[in-house]
């Protein structure tokens, strides 16, 4: 999907399409972001460095906070169009002997990122957002109204002015450093990676079920995303020591007899052909949400512990965020270092004690000590597994 970028006016100079507000990045965040503010009226834009349908690591578990926010947006059709897997209960499989498990309080699904990024994009589109795909921007200047955006794209450089911008373009990103962001420089040494494998390949998992696996100084997430395949989602820290993500798993099935008995015969043999996504060095620390006067939606303002299933979520709750201050500032002509605080101060309210907690709870799973005192806890009070699953999501 994409539209083409403005081309070269008669006299040669680049035409200069103005918006209220360029968002960069069209994924869940980027695009609710865009629908939400197209409908309401502004001229929108997104800028999206990569052809749709592509993957990338998520763990593809959608909880409450995606299901309400497209029903907002009138997008349930849409959404179970693409047949995605609906999920209602998690269970907790670590080393030892038993497994713990609590049902989901809430409508969940499991569904590729690819067909949902793809759903969303088009619908911007269709209500009346600009697309300008592929291209990616290479430099954000202030100037006395706005914004200036240099764009490249496969039909050369262009330049766009806008309003308002919104950085919707995951965890990291080159503009990052070229904004100055208060992102350490040194390795996190904590990668995600993101398998996608037929069901044929499992023993026994349950379409309904989502499981979170632990190992050494890892965790892995495995769920169901349509009737063929199942996505296979670890987080790791390379801290001890680099290992390769095919042979993590066999690490993994040799010290996880539940992981072990998930997995056919076939499966090993089979590991080194299925394609992998990941993303190195990933920062769970604090960043900040307004940079420059713009605005940071998902990951680009925060990224959750993976083991909370809230990454979408937080995304599409973070660009409804954004776009009810923005209209609000539209209506009441409000000055921009309001609407920035305003935005800044909801997105802390909505999303800091889980991202915390979610946090605190990856800490755990990466201790050995850490996951004995967890698996001791909830032996003793089983209902904290449901208690922590509530306390992760909005």
């Amino acid at each position: 999907m994409g539209v083409p970028m403005a081309g070269l006016s008669e006299e040669g100079s680049m035409t200069e399409p103005q918006y209220d507000i360029a968002i960069i990045g069209g994924g869940p965040a980027g695009s609710t972001a865009a629908l939400y503010l197209s409908r309401k009226g502004f001229r929108t834009c997104i800028i999206e460095k990569r052809f749709f349908p592509r993957e990338t690591l998520c763990g593809e578990f959608l909880s409450r906070e995606v299901v309400r926010i497209l029903d907002d947006l009138q997008l349930m059709k849409e959404f179970h169009s693409l047949s995605p897997n609906p999920i209602t209960s998690f269970r907790f499989c670590p080393e030892s002997a038993r497994t713990f498990a609590s049902d989901l309080k809430f409508p969940a699904y499991g569904l590729k990122r690819g067909a949902l990024d793809s759903m969303l994009l088009n619908q911007a589109h269709l209500a009346g957002a600009e697309v300008y795909q592929p291209a990616s921007v290479e430099q954000v200047e202030k100037t006395d109204t706005g914004y200036t955006l240099q764009i490249t794209g496969i039909e050369g450089r262009q330049q766009i002015n806008s309003r308002s911008v919104a950085c919707a373009y995951g965890k990291s990103n080159p503009l990052d450093k070229t904004l100055h962001r208060n992102i350490p420089q040194r390795r996190s040494r904590l990668v995600g990676v993101k398998f996608h494998i037929h069901k044929k390949y499992l023993n026994s998992m349950p379409d309904h079920e989502i499981h979170l696996y632990t190992g050494h100084h890892m965790y892995c997430g495995v769920n169901v995303v349509n009737d063929e395949t199942v996505t296979l989602c670890f987080l790791e820290d390379r801290s001890a020591g680099e290992i390769q993500p095919r042979a993590r798993i066999e690490e993994l099935l040799k010290i996880n007899h539940h992981f072990a008995e998930l997995v056919s015969s076939d499966f090993i043999g089979l590991l080194s052909s299925f394609p992998i996504y990941g993303t190195p060095d990933i920062y769970f620390g604090t960043k900040q949400q307004i940079v420059n006067g713009m605005y940071m939606v998902g990951d680009a303002a925060q990224v959750i512990a993976p083991l909370a299933g809230d990454g979408i979520g937080m995304a599409m709750e973070s660009a409804q965020i954004l776009a009810s201050v923005l209209d609000e500032g539209q209506k009441h002509a409000l000055p921009d270092v309001l609407m920035q605080r305003m935005y800044s101060e909801r997105w802390k309210f909505n999303f800091r004690k889980r991202i915390s907690l979610a946090r605190k709870i990856q800490q755990l799973l990466f201790s050995a000590p850490g996951k004995k005192a967890g698996e001791f806890a909830l032996t003793v009070y089983p209902s904290l597994l449901t208690h922590m699953i509530e306390r992760t999501r909005g």
